[in-house]
């Protein structure tokens, strides 16, 4: 004999189908801010600990955030400032050169005779038609449209990790309030267990960022290699992507000393950052790791790989400590399973 379903409950299966699939849409519509958001938080996260120095030290949250907040853009700024003022003297001074450059050029003299006498260079350019360079218009537009848009993020970010910073103890204690009074000691437990795993790893990472930085600008100038300031910003920035953001580095410093100083220098400067890659893989990153998220070097591949295939180097930055949280709470549910406390963080 058939079954037959009430026509009630096929009403309410496909309505919780259409809620969920609108849901989906709209996560996946919005999945570019909710990654923001998830940034801000973490960021928050590792700030954490310099907004409770200054709340010990008597001054009110809001106050506490301001001067933190303060802190990161003044250092923002320092960065930019010291990274683009070697960018902009070399501009400068390019353009000044320009004329005197072309005139080699076309004269088969200089550095960079070569590409006339054996290219023919010049002429290669003069028929270069308003047609080609109005086709070759389309990339520019779209990387200057893609610089715009990472700045804007950027500045998102920020004032959302500010606004985190304001809000986030309140909000947390919202949620917590949703949670029936015996299982809040555990909520509680487990949000400071995931801000602890994820602040100290970002504070972490960024502190072996800076490290390497440093590292490769000494380096730089002990080889004599142009802009090692610059270059070891570059170095910090790249070494913040978990796995591959060294070897990028060390790749791009390389390129500039073979092509300033030589093949030797180069090899120098290479063997040297490899080195230092060896010590940071194998001593400093296992160092955070363990004191932090205590995640396998399998478990960090894989969700290095998982944030970014699904957020891209921002993805990536974040897997790691996504998977520490992971782990925190899971932690915490196993032992209530089992009705006993979770261990403690080391």
């Amino acid at each position: 004999m058939p079954v037959t379903i009430p026509a009630r409950t096929i009403a309410l299966f496909v309505g919780i189908a259409l809620v969920g699939f609108v849901l989906l849409a709209g996560l996946y519509a919005t999945r570019s801010i909710l990654l923001q958001l998830v940034a801000a938080i973490v960021l928050a996260m590792a700030a954490e600990p310099v907004v409770q120095v200054f709340e010990r030290r008597g001054l009110k949250r809001g106050a506490a955030v301001g001067i933190s907040f303060g802190l990161l853009l003044a250092a923002l700024v320092a960065f930019g400032y010291v990274l683009l003022s070697p960018l902009i003297d070399q501009t400068t001074r390019l353009v000044h050169n320009g004329p005197q450059i072309v005139d080699d050029l076309s004269k088969g003299h200089g550095q960079l005779g070569f590409l006339e006498t054996r290219f023919h260079i010049v002429e290669r350019a003069k028929e270069i038609d308003a047609g080609t360079l109005g086709a070759t218009s389309g990339p520019a537009r779209g990387a200057v449209d893609s610089v715009v848009r990472t700045a804007g993020s950027i500045v998102f970010v920020l004032f959302l990790t500010l606004f985190v910073q304001l809000g986030g103890r309140q909000w947390f204690e919202s949620l917590v309030g949703f949670v029936p009074e015996r299982n809040r000691k555990r909520v509680r437990r487990a949000g400071e267990g995931i801000s602890t795993a994820v602040g100290g790893y970002v504070s972490g990472n960024l502190l072996i960022s800076v490290v390497a930085g440093s590292v490769t600008a000494v380096i730089l100038t002990a080889t004599s290699v142009p802009y090692p300031i610059a270059l070891g910003l570059i170095v910090a920035i790249f070494d913040l992507v978990p796995m591959v953001g060294a070897t990028i580095g060390t790749i791009i410093v390389a390129v500039v000393a073979l092509s300033t100083e030589g093949v030797v220098t180069a090899a120098i400067v290479v063997a040297a950052m490899i080195v230092y890659q060896q010590i940071e893989n194998n001593v400093l990153q296992q160092l955070v790791y363990h004191r932090t998220v205590k995640l396998s070097p399998l478990a960090i591949a894989l969700s290095v790989a998982v944030g970014a295939q699904l957020g891209g180097v921002v993805g990536a930055l974040l897997g790691i400590p996504f998977a520490g949280a992971v782990k925190v709470v899971s932690n915490e549910l196993i032992a209530w399973r089992r009705g006993e406390d979770p261990p403690p963080v080391v």
